[in-house]
């Protein structure tokens, strides 16, 4: 159905009100096949929707790996920044997508402070991701930073109320 729109005329940057471009759209529904088609009539890789969220980004909160993974091949920017503070890494760390952390990863994201005055290793220690956890830990993230509230990752896991993230964090601070 893509082939047969780009064959009419169709324009592939051509937004909604929201900003959202066909590629955007596409990413966030998962639909693979529509992605590779769009990219490969030169859809804009990184077109921001109006509150800044980029189809890199959209398939990082929809758990979409392999669209993310083909958005990273491409060229998408791994860090940029929805107008919330948020990026990609770690909206996917927020909700909890391995998966896609692991894709993200490969690029080097930030894993500082971002201007929402967290970081991924907060994401995932706040809602309980110990497998994330330890992937961002094993890329660099560091447990000790603090963030905007001045608390650690380990604090938030333990206001949280997820205990194996908290003592996997302690015993991580312990061998520092």
């Amino acid at each position: 159905m893509v082939h047969l729109l780009i064959k009419h005329g169709a324009k592939i940057n051509t937004c909604m009100k929201d900003g959202a471009s066909p590629l955007f759209i596409a990413s966030q529904n998962g639909h693979l096949r529509a992605v590779q088609t769009l990219l490969s009539h030169g859809a804009v890789v990184d077109q921001r929707r109006l509150d800044g969220a980029t189809p890199l980004w959209i398939a990082a909160q929809m758990n979409h790996a392999a669209i993310a993974r083909l958005l990273l091949k491409v060229g998408a920017a791994v860090d940029n920044i929805r107008r919330d503070g948020a990026t990609p890494l770690f909206k996917a760390c927020h909700k909890g997508h391995v998966d896609v952390v692991e894709e993200l990863l490969k690029y080097k994201p930030c894993l500082s402070l971002l201007p929402n005055g967290e970081s991924a290793l907060h994401a995932a220690s706040l809602f309980g991701h110990l497998n994330i956890v330890k992937l961002l830990l094993h890329s660099g993230a560091d447990p000790k930073l603090k963030n905007s509230d001045g608390a650690t990752p380990k604090e938030l896991a333990v206001e949280s109320k997820h205990k194996l993230v908290a003592e996997y964090l302690y015993q991580t601070l312990l061998k520092k």
